[in-house]
């Protein structure tokens, strides 16, 4: 790990900007998974490839265990932080960066790099992810993400913390943990979108 972060270029943009981008990137998967998901039949939401891929309700499933951890955790910093003053600039921390590196899709949208899913948040693992829902409850999370966006305005989300989903041993810096969160949804809305494609893929 030391040598990977050692390599990491650690770049600085204006707050506004990563913002922005965050706000951005966020309604537009909301407009892609109305888009592609909103109308399946339960049939097709919850059909799989194999036995060991997950159906798109389970993609979302999977997303929506991490927004149920993290929208309280973002709002509760958001509100009780010490550190009510905005900055200017963001630089992320090198484990920051390296977070998002590791849920970020390539240039060409590639997700055949896979990722292992921690057990509490493992469809295949954990049957008591809620799918049933999963694209309202996703669109309804993400609706939340976007004013915890805009409430993160506010505050600085350099020096504000909070913890991971995985473990409570590890803090991130608010800007950086919101960027984990929107490249990871992108990720695994964009693994859903692949399902589509999946020859057998049921008609509707």
């Amino acid at each position: 790990m030391a040598n990977v972060l050692s390599n990491i270029n650690i770049k600085k943009m204006r707050v506004s900007e990563l913002l922005k981008k965050m706000s951005d990137m966020t309604a537009q998967l909301n407009e892609d998974v109305k888009k592609h998901f909103a109308d399946l039949t339960p049939e097709q939401l919850f059909w799989k490839p194999n036995e060991r891929s997950w159906s798109i309700a389970q993609c979302l499933a999977h997303l929506n265990a991490y927004y149920s951890f993290y929208i309280p955790v973002f709002k509760e910093r958001i509100k009780n932080t010490r550190f009510r003053t905005p900055g200017e600039y963001f630089v992320s921390s090198p484990l920051g960066t390296a977070s998002i590196l590791s849920v970020k899709l390539g240039k060409v949208k590639n997700v055949k790099r896979r990722l292992k899913a921690a057990k509490d948040y493992n469809p295949l693992v954990n049957a008591s992810l809620k799918t049933e829902n999963a694209v309202q409850d996703f669109l309804t999370y993400q609706e939340e993400m976007l004013k915890v966006i805009a409430e993160s305005r506010f505050i600085n989300v350099r020096k504000a913390k909070c913890t991971l989903a995985v473990t409570s041993f590890i803090k991130l810096r608010l800007g950086d943990a919101f960027q984990v969160v929107v490249y990871h949804n992108e990720r695994h809305v964009e693994q859903a979108k692949n399902v589509l494609k999946t020859k057998g893929f049921p008609a509707s």
